[in-house]
């Protein structure tokens, strides 16, 4: 709390305390009202924008899962065959991208994927 009480006064550092912030309501307006000078009459106003920026937060972070959850597992799946079809090659058991992904039992339609992530890799 001490940094923030003692850090630079900007727009942006208010906005962020208001809107970014996962400190709770009371320690924002503490905030507020100790760097700021900011006295709140209404503490209903407030609250609100605490609960606006409360919400948006959640979402981001729903929002983040989702697409974790829909392409993070396949990209981590074709990192593995990638470096999987690169050891093959790297300790001579083939010196060719298609026999090694035939000896890893690759699926022909995560070849091209797999063929791309080598060649951005090389």
């Amino acid at each position: 709390m001490e940094e923030i009480l003692g850090g630079e006064k900007s727009v942006m550092a208010y906005l962020e305390i208001l809107f970014l912030s996962q400190r709770s309501y009371e320690q924002r307006i503490e905030i507020l009202e100790k760097k700021y000078g900011i006295m709140f009459k209404e503490e209903s106003e407030m609250r609100k924008m605490c609960t606006f920026s409360d919400a948006i937060w959640e979402k981001g972070i729903n929002i983040g899962r989702e697409e974790g959850q829909k392409h993070g597992v396949k990209i981590g799946f074709n990192e593995g065959i990638r470096r999987s079809v690169m050891n093959l090659m790297k300790n001579h058991v083939t010196s060719n991208i298609e026999e090694a992904m035939d000896l890893l039992g690759v699926e022909t339609s995560l070849r091209p994927d797999i063929l791309k992530s080598i060649q951005i890799h090389e």
